[in-house]
């Protein structure tokens, strides 16, 4: 019930007012985005679809496909790629470190939990500086870890771990938003990964 709940209030705060800065770099309204949130809190309710070995909840499937679309609206290509690219070696690196978790018997971090969704979910805002990129490099970052972390099963389902995949979400976007308020300046990194603000700066 971690996700549902972390949406929901997410949604509740950007209906409020917060959360204005990452939606401009979304290029979205408020209403847009949570009834975005409200889908995915609602169809996640369904009851998981099977395709083989693939499996899924619908909520879930729309969130990533979401954050994997919002890769490539708005904004240089150069940042696109290389937003991708940190999203697939965060992702990689999250893995690697649960490989070694269970080499050394640690059960905890040998696979995907909510000290690996807040340590990526920084990384992301570190790294980009956006909130839009903040908040995609974080989800698929997430899939890919989530993924990983399943080879040997025999099956996939994309909806393991989104608990942690919305932790990493909220963790990026909050460093953000505050980040935004406190420091009027942002940085160089922050002006490379800039959708339209970039954009209108050329």
């Amino acid at each position: 019930m971690i996700a549902p709940i972390t949406l929901g209030v997410i949604g509740i705060l950007l209906l409020v007012g917060l959360g204005r800065n990452t939606l401009k770099d979304f290029h979205m309204n408020a209403i847009f985005f949570v009834l975005m949130l409200a889908a995915v809190i609602g169809l996640n309710f369904i009851p998981t679809l099977y395709i083989g070995a693939f499996s899924f909840r619908i909520g879930s499937l729309i969130l990533y496909l979401f954050a994997f679309a919002m890769f490539w609206f708005f904004g240089r290509f150069t940042s696109q790629i290389t937003a991708f690219g940190i999203a697939l070696i965060l992702g990689g690196l999250a893995f690697a470190a649960t490989r070694l978790a269970m080499l050394a018997g640690n059960d905890f971090f040998a696979t995907s939990n909510w000290v690996y969704a807040i340590i990526i979910g920084t990384l992301a805002f570190i790294l980009t500086q956006n909130g839009k990129f903040s908040f995609v490099v974080s989800a698929i970052a997430m899939m890919l870890f989530n993924g990983l972390v399943q080879i040997g099963s025999g099956a996939y389902n994309l909806h393991f771990g989104f608990d942690w995949t919305v932790i990493a979400i909220l963790t990026a976007v909050v460093m953000f938003e505050v980040l935004s308020r406190v420091v009027r300046r942002p940085s160089r990194l922050a002006y490379y990964f800039e959708t339209s603000r970039l954009e209108e700066r050329d």
